[in-house]
């Protein structure tokens, strides 16, 4: 039996994988993560956050010049299109050139690095997530009626909704609770306020949510919203269980077996998607077409930044940064979905009505004839007796002189 939703995301997988030279990015990228992974993990033993910011920064840098090179169909200088050798080979001098690039923007340029690194890579990528989720529920299946549903689908679906809103405020309300001496500094009051307003815009999101489920609540579409306000309150549960949580005093393995799940989720979604989009594309007929190559490190570049950020956040030793990643998550990732939801409601209370259907016996066709004969028989009717008149001179003037030879006979 087969699952569309997985043959979907199965299908945008294969982009990565489609040669040598995409196969030879991803396996760089995966090292790179899982080398960024281990760093972070090392920094709740002892401070690692200069380390990370270092190493960590390199593949980054890596994937923004290959990036670079894709964009004018140079690629071909960081990796091989037929051979894994060749591609280790032009690795090494581009990853000095990595090194030396970061290292001149850290010291020499530390504005930029910071614009690079924090602006672009770790909000595009948070920004990027919740875009492609929301898109993807809004947009899939969106003309496909259901023909017949049960009830108990029906009570399923709206269960799933309500508990969205369980969840969401389950979570903020226990982790106070649990965590009660958060009120007492200032720096975890001001958590507590961030948080709150988290579970604002995420309530709110749920509620347009609930809207857009009502209106298409007989399209896979509403199903589909459905599961991604249950998929959302889950995520933002579990930032507040991060944001709220007492401070760790070691390897915290519940959390880190979470955290770099719901990474990797994202990071294969978001592979997954970039590969729909560009297939998609590729079928119109449209100037403005990316390759392969330069979606791949685009996605690579923001997903091993956020990591580097993240990390180094992660790392830092003070409560407020290690908290920071996961407060700005908790307020974007439902921010953009609030949005995307807006814009979507917008545009569907702008769409054109129908046209009413014709009757059958609707004489408009039938009239619109006659009166384009009856105009032609007017512009016809003068050209006629134009003609007419003139062959009646032409006719007189050849009469005139048999007449002449008729009177000089008689004479």
């Amino acid at each position: 039996m087969e699952i569309p939703v997985l043959t979907r995301f199965i299908k945008g997988l294969r982009l990565f994988f489609e040669s040598k030279r995409l196969r030879w990015f991803t396996l760089i990228f995966l090292l790179s993560a899982i080398f960024v992974f281990v760093l972070r993990e090392l920094g709740n033993i002892w401070p690692t956050t200069g380390l990370i910011t270092v190493l960590g920064g390199v593949f980054p840098t890596y994937f923004m010049i290959a990036a670079f090179l894709a964009l004018f169909g140079l690629q071909r200088f960081l990796a091989d299109e037929e051979s894994y050798g060749k591609s280790f080979a032009l690795f090494i001098p581009s990853i000095i050139a990595s090194i030396v690039l970061y290292v001149f923007l850290f010291i020499f340029a530390n504005a930029l690095w910071f614009f690079i690194f924090f602006w672009i890579a770790f909000f595009g990528w948070i920004v990027f997530q919740a875009f492609i989720s929301s898109r993807s529920a809004l947009g899939y299946a969106e003309s496909v009626d259901i023909k017949h549903r049960s009830k108990a689908i029906t009570v399923f679906f709206g269960t799933l909704y309500l508990a969205s809103y369980f969840i969401i405020i389950g979570a903020f309300i226990v982790m106070l609770i649990l965590n009660p001496a958060i009120f007492v500094t200032e720096t975890g009051l001001l958590v507590v306020v961030a948080a709150g307003i988290g579970v604002i815009i995420a309530a709110g999101y749920n509620f347009l949510n609930g809207i857009l489920i009502l209106r298409y609540r007989n399209k896979v579409m509403g199903d589909n919203l459905a599961l991604l306000g249950l998929f959302i309150a889950l995520y933002v549960a579990y930032f507040l269980y991060n944001v709220l949580k007492p401070d760790p005093t070691g390897i915290d393995l519940f959390s880190s077996i979470i955290d770099i799940g719901i990474s990797v989720f994202f990071i294969l979604y978001a592979m997954s998607s970039v590969g729909l989009t560009l297939s998609a594309r590729a079928e119109l007929e449209t100037r403005w077409k990316i390759s392969k190559e330069l979606a791949a490190a685009i996605t690579f570049f923001l997903a091993s930044g956020y990591l580097v950020v993240e990390a180094a956040f992660e790392s830092a030793g003070f409560a407020i940064f290690e908290r920071g990643p996961d407060l700005i998550k908790l307020i974007l990732f439902p921010g953009v979905a609030l949005l995307m939801a807006l814009l979507f409601i917008r545009r569907a209370g702008r769409a054109p009505p129908e046209p009413a259907p014709m009757p059958e016996d609707a004489p408009v066709l039938t009239e619109k004839l006659e009166t384009e004969e009856e105009t032609e028989d007017e512009t016809l009717i003068p050209e006629a007796k134009f003609e007419s008149d003139s062959d009646a001179e032409e006719h007189y003037e050849e009469d005139e002189p048999v007449m002449d030879d008729d009177s000089d006979d008689a004479e």
